[in-house]
């Protein structure tokens, strides 16, 4: 059993194999199982169910895989959910990118690393997780808006891009491929049905009804409070350009 802290929450695990600890090297701390907000342990069946769909992945790497969808799940009990997509933080304000396996996306964000050099750090590739918090109140009513924070995790990807650390979230983008010869562009999306629609399929949704409440509450913050785009493009540099607009 070891202990890690993700999104300022203090979780122990409690694990079979080696690798989950390993992949979590960088989150762990020093504190006692007893101090931690709540414990994470699956059982052989869950392990198993990592592979239903016919994979061949080794039990230890399902291992880590069915309990990071434990973490997800109860981190909603603290404003707090993972988005499948790519943050970078650039000028202290946080980019997510999602998109469909193959569209590009990895491809993407290296654009933004040869483009802007040490301007863009990655925060997480792949899985990070999203916490809402609320402004500074007095207790009826915020002094200030709240916000939500990206931040890193252990589970970043292929790539292993990405780093504990956080970000505010300014923007969410999601890109898909456009057809051969078509200019590549950026769009504001308005219709907030869209966005869920989208957002739905990059997120864990738990079969615990009140948990699934939290989720829907949260994205409904999620929706209102972040401005959303689509980016049309190749995966070419070009495509760095029109993705760029978002942080003017």
């Amino acid at each position: 059993m070891f202990c890690v802290q993700i999104a300022e929450v203090l979780i122990a695990i409690e694990n079979r194999y080696a690798f989950t600890e390993r992949l979590c090297a960088d989150y762990i701390v020093d504190v006692p199982p007893d101090e931690c907000s709540f414990l994470v342990s699956v059982t052989p069946e869950e392990i198993a169910a990592e592979n239903s769909d016919g994979g061949t992945f080794s039990p230890a790497y399902c291992e880590s895989l069915a309990i990071y969808r434990k973490i997800c799940t109860r981190m909603l009990n603290y404003d707090a959910f993972l988005l499948h997509a790519a943050v970078i933080s650039h000028a202290g304000r946080g980019f997510a990118f999602a998109a469909k396996s193959g569209t590009g996306k990895s491809t993407h964000i290296a654009q933004w690393m040869r483009a802007l050099g040490d301007g863009v750090t990655v925060v997480n590739g792949d899985k990070p997780i999203l916490r809402w918090r609320s402004g500074e109140g007095d207790g009826a009513r915020d002094l200030r808006p709240g916000e939500f924070i990206a931040y890193g995790t252990p589970y970043c990807g292929k790539e292993n891009w990405g780093q504990n650390a956080s970000v505010p979230l300014h923007a969410v983008c999601f890109i898909e491929r456009c057809e051969p010869g078509e200019p590549d562009r950026l769009s504001r999306l308005e219709d907030d049905g869209e966005i869920v629609a989208r957002i739905m399929n990059q997120i864990l949704m738990p079969n615990d009804p009140v948990l699934a409440a939290r989720q829907l509450d949260l994205l409904d913050r999620l929706v209102s409070g972040v401005p959303f785009y689509v980016l049309r493009c190749t995966p070419t540099p070009a495509a760095f350009d029109a993705a760029f607009q978002m942080t003017l």
